[in-house]
């Protein structure tokens, strides 16, 4: 068994698929299917099975999988703390943030980072929780700034801060000097909501239903800032996190209001969430520092 059979079928799981892995590998469809064949004759047992044309892990193929990326992320943590051990620039950070988190958070935190160590590389993917999740336990990032719930495997968790949810309305708008607001008083009101692959939305969603209350939504964006440049056109109203307002300027043309609610609170808990057993370079910890030194102590309201 060799390393590059076990980075082709790591691939291959990964990508779903032979023709894939070989590009992702740059490698030739025949080469990497004759190193699958040849790691499959070593163990004695098949990998894969096709169902439905698709390519299934067999059992002693998920057996396998879970070993192979340990054993490569072992690999790769050695090869980055030889690296960092000759190098004083800080090594590489590779880091996971939720989209409606990432214009918040990053800034800050990155401009930290490369005034600290002004040679560092940086790997960021700002995506979906569940990409993320995955991304993370397959060895492909080491930090994650999350939102909870999310599978905790093979990760440590460490909260950050509570993020409260508010009404967000034009100035204009006649709730908008109100100082809190219930969801049974914005019957038939037009919503404007993120896409529901966000898990933001599922939690606004949880809450409206807890609250009994149904939004008219007349319109998802696949980013905050789109909801954000509609109520400025006052196109309608959300239900936006407190750390969207953190940043704003004076003359904001968007309000939030408090949301109250006879049950839980409407709120999301941030974490910090890094994968277990890894090698951290010293610009990752610095990071992990940081983000912890300043969101460990804030409170939004």
């Amino acid at each position: 068994m060799h390393l590059h059979q076990l980075k082709y079928f790591v691939s291959v799981v990964k990508t779903g698929s032979i023709t894939k892995a070989a590009k992702h590998c740059f490698i030739s469809q025949p080469s990497i299917s004759q190193q699958i064949s040849k790691l499959e004759e070593n163990i004695g047992k098949k990998l894969f099975t096709k169902i439905d044309g698709k390519l299934v892990l067999t059992k002693p193929g998920n057996i396998l999988y879970e070993q192979a990326v340990k054993i490569l992320t072992s690999v790769d943590d050695a090869k980055r703390y030889i690296r960092d051990a000759d190098s004083n620039k800080g090594g590489e950070v590779r880091i996971g943030i939720l989209p409606t988190l990432a214009p918040f958070i990053l800034p800050n935190a990155l401009q930290a980072l490369s005034e600290k160590y002004t040679d560092v590389a940086i790997l960021i993917r700002e995506e979906i929780s569940e990409s993320l999740i995955a991304a993370a336990q397959q060895g492909e990032l080491d930090i994650l700034i999350e939102s909870l719930p999310f599978n905790k495997k093979n990760l440590d968790i460490e909260p950050l801060f509570s993020d409260p949810f508010y009404l967000a309305v034009h100035k204009s708008h006649p709730l908008a000097s109100s100082k809190e607001i219930h969801l049974n008083s914005l019957e038939g009101m037009p919503f404007i909501l993120l896409e529901d692959i966000h898990c933001m939305t599922r939690q606004i969603e949880q809450f409206c239903f807890s609250e009994q209350f149904v939004p008219k939504v007349v319109f998802q964006a696949s980013q905050i800032s789109t909801i954000e440049l509609l109520i400025e056109s006052n196109y309608g109203v959300s239900i936006l996190p407190a750390i969207a307002t953190i940043q704003k300027d004076t003359d904001s043309q968007i309000r939030y209001v408090k949301l109250v609610s006879e049950n839980q609170p409407p709120k999301r808990e941030i974490v910090l969430a890094t994968v277990k057993d890894r090698y951290f370079s010293p610009a990752a910890k610095y990071f992990i520092d940081t983000i912890k030194k300043r969101y460990q102590q804030i409170k939004l309201v």
